[in-house]
């Protein structure tokens, strides 16, 4: 019998280079990752994703963006309205609740990272990548699976940058699982990156949901402040459900890492 199979879509939030300033918008950055099997992705998360969009936005409907359903921009001026959005947050919390998916979000403060390890030469962005591939790693040995990565195409650079990454660990390994280790688990040597067009409902649940952990874990490891009601229910339930966690039940450092 084949390994059961899995992908784990990638999003970035804050800022992911290696510069830093005490400024929030430069200090912190983050990576999610939200694992589905491959089955219940194409025979029922796809399928029950796109009704759910039609029902509140139509037919052809937008693809979904977090920023600019907050903001009630372009095709989502609908949500200006509160019943509209009211409306909405609720079929999407019960979308969240009963879709069949994995959370792992890993999140640095530069800052302190910095002050923690002064003789640290890596990058950033490396480093992000890195602990959620070694975090999907160990969910794919435990569920005895395989799976492949994917990511939305931001800019030549960065896109650039990710494929030699997940390049290097591929062929190189993390620097806690050596390549002879990861490999048999990857069931592609390279990642998929796929452009906003193609409409692809895992990158959408990704970019909903990052935001929202990156947010979370700031509050949970920073004493930062509560955010928008609707996010903070669905951190609840990211937090009670859906991060990857240990035998034991606990986030901290399996799905909801937070570095130094």
């Amino acid at each position: 019998m084949a390994a059961p199979s899995f992908r784990m879509f990638i999003d970035d939030t804050g800022n992911v280079h290696s510069r830093v300033s005490d400024h929030p918008q430069s200090r912190y950055a983050g990576i999610v990752g939200v694992i589905v099997s491959l089955d219940y992705l194409y025979n029922r998360f796809e399928p029950s994703f796109e009704l759910l969009k039609v029902k509140h936005f139509g037919n052809n409907p937008p693809i979904l963006h977090l920023r600019k359903m907050k903001k009630a921009e372009g095709r989502f001026q609908s949500l200006k309205d509160a019943d509209v959005r009211a409306a909405w947050e609720k079929d999407c919390f019960s979308m969240y609740e009963r879709a069949q998916y994995t959370v792992i979000s890993v999140c640095v403060d530069k800052a302190a990272f910095y002050a923690a390890h002064p003789n640290w030469h890596g990058g950033i962005y490396r480093m992000l990548v890195g602990n959620a591939i070694e975090r999907y790693f160990y969910f794919l040995r435990s569920n005895n699976a395989v799976g492949d990565v994917m990511s939305e195409a931001t800019n030549s650079q960065l896109d650039g940058e990710l494929k030699a990454l997940y390049r290097s660990f591929y062929e190189g390994g993390t620097d806690h699982i050596p390549e002879a280790r990861l490999r048999p688990r990857l069931s592609s040597k390279e990642i998929k990156i796929q452009p906003k067009v193609d409409d692809i409902a895992g990158l959408q649940l990704a970019d909903l949901l990052a935001s929202t952990c990156f947010s979370h874990c700031k509050r949970i490891y920073t004493g930062g402040p509560e955010f928008d009601a609707f996010a903070m229910k669905v951190a609840a339930l990211l937090e009670a459900e859906k991060f990857y966690r240990s035998r034991s039940g606990n986030p901290n450092g399996y799905g909801r890492i937070w570095r130094p």
